[in-house]
């Protein structure tokens, strides 16, 4: 779901924050969307009004229905973690773009940890209830890109671990598609810590598909599921996404205080061998 850099513009274009938020407002299609990608990677607060206005634009649309400037407003709204991108960003989980529905269910898990609001169990559950809805609006049909909607919502309602969510994710893990069976299992053990769940995410990585083992590879990094670590550190992936999957595990162990000093030394001491 990682989106590809914009390509820099001229050097003579303005990069300055005045003048990116005046490319975002006026600008033709390739420099609005790089416009909003910049004001997210720099971080630059000023340009959240002009981010959310982008975010419900309708000018710039694919042939196939896609909104490209909607997608990067998204993104970079969630890089700025400002809580005034919520709103907006609810709303878009109804977008018929699969893509910006990703997008926002992405930037919405973004704003609640740099916020603490996953630590608030009335907040956790306000955006579940914005992302359950999000999910039954995919499910009726979309014009674009529904899968990746899917996958992002089932993930963004594993780590706001939104209990709720449990019972509308059960049926994904029966899924045609195993990304989707691997986002379900890898949502489930975070709502429940059931190691049946991530068993499911083990037994991916020895799938002939790479494509599916990165990941499976990736979603168990991100489940917390510790027992894992010896199988990630020792996967048929590239060292650099092991590497990441390794350092999730300590990180969410961690977050959640739930990691032993001898397991902490076990997970460090592989990270370690893969460097």
């Amino acid at each position: 779901m990682t989106p590809a850099v914009p390509l820099d513009p001229d050097p003579s274009v303005d990069l300055t924050p005045a003048g990116q938020i005046a490319k975002l407002r006026h600008g033709d299609p390739g420099e609005r969307y790089y416009a909003a990608w910049w004001l997210g990677r720099m971080r630059i607060v000023e340009g959240i009004p002009a981010l959310i206005e982008a975010l419900a634009d309708e000018t710039d649309r694919t042939a196939q229905g896609g909104y490209p400037l909607r997608r990067n407003a998204a993104r970079a709204l969630g890089k700025l973690g400002s809580l005034a991108g919520i709103p907006p960003l609810k709303a878009a989980l109804s977008c018929s773009d699969g893509q910006v529905v990703a997008a926002a269910a992405q930037a919405l898990v973004e704003i609640a940890f740099a916020n603490n609001l996953n630590r608030d169990p009335d907040e956790v559950e306000k955006l579940g209830s914005a992302l359950l809805e999000g999910l039954r609006c995919v499910e009726q049909g979309l014009q674009t890109e529904a899968q990746a909607a899917l996958e992002a919502i089932i993930e963004a309602l594993g780590q706001l671990q939104v209990a709720a969510a449990l019972e509308p994710i059960r049926p994904y893990l029966e899924h045609t598609s195993i990304r989707l069976q691997c986002a379900a299992a890898r949502a489930c053990y975070r709502l429940t810590g059931d190691p049946a769940f991530a068993q499911r995410l083990l037994s991916v990585l020895d799938h002939h598909n790479i494509h599916l083992r990165r990941a499976a590879l990736l979603d168990l990094g991100a489940s917390g599921y510790l027992p894992a670590a010896q199988a990630i550190a020792t996967a048929a992936v590239e060292a650099n996404l092991k590497l990441l999957a390794l350092k999730q595990l300590v990180e969410i162990n961690l977050e959640h205080q739930k990691i032993p000093g001898a397991e902490l030394q076990q997970v460090l001491r592989l990270i370690d061998e893969l460097l």
